[in-house]
């Protein structure tokens, strides 16, 4: 009998500490040695979205920089008067949420933009992994837009050597009339991906170019 009075008295206390857990867990955490307090870095980056008036160009490269619409527009008639042959003009069609779009784009090549002496100035070593041969083919290109949207260029896709793809860091398109005019909703630069089906790539209100390196292989060496 008496084991039996004390089973409804268990199953109380039991019921009191569940629901007094949650209230002490909310105190707990409420608490100012457990509060984090928002990296100073991350407010003064945070992705609060708009128009893009300028874009950092950095990382691994030579000379990093940042470039307005002027700026840009001025290093394309630099690399037209260097090499009449560069490409700064393409048409592209992909497939947009509201269905296919066919536009075409003018700009400044990725890979002139990184590379030309009168750009970025080149690759900077980066990190090269366990066997340095080829290492820039480790690097690639991260581009991301004011609302932290972003995709990645593998340096392997612009490179003259290797696929050789035409990306452009695009400033104006032709109008339906054929009229060349400045980007609007899309900022001052956009990124265009020519061979992309889907527009994923084509990131607007473009505020960051940066190159990095793939770190190294996580898995470990084995004999096979």
């Amino acid at each position: 009998m008496r084991f039996s009075r004390n089973i409804p008295i268990a199953s109380l206390v039991l019921s009191m500490l569940v629901l007094w857990q949650p209230t002490l867990a909310d105190s707990r955490n409420d608490a100012p040695w457990n509060r984090e307090e928002t990296p100073s870095i991350w407010n003064n980056n945070k992705c609060r979205g708009g128009l893009s008036p300028t874009f950092r160009l950095g990382g691994e490269l030579n000379n990093p920089t940042t470039y307005n619409l002027q700026k840009l527009r001025n290093l394309r008639d630099a690399l037209k008067n260097q090499n009449p042959a560069v490409v700064t003009e393409i048409t592209v069609s992909y497939q947009t949420g509201s269905g296919p779009r066919t536009e075409t784009y003018l700009g400044v090549p990725l890979w002139e933009l990184i590379n030309n002496p009168q750009a970025a100035g080149g690759l900077k070593p980066g990190n090269s992994g366990v066997n340095s041969k080829n290492s820039f083919l480790r690097q690639y290109v991260l581009v991301d837009a004011t609302d932290c949207y972003g995709a990645v260029v593998a340096i392997g896709e612009i490179h003259p050597n290797f696929a050789a793809k035409t990306v452009l860091v695009a400033f104006e398109k032709k109008g339906s009339d054929g009229t060349v005019v400045p980007l609007t909703d899309d900022g001052f630069a956009r990124l265009v991906v020519p061979g992309d089906k889907a527009g994923g790539r084509y990131v607007s209100n473009v505020r960051n170019i940066f190159v990095f390196s793939a770190p190294p292989s996580p898995l470990k060496v084995r004999d096979y």
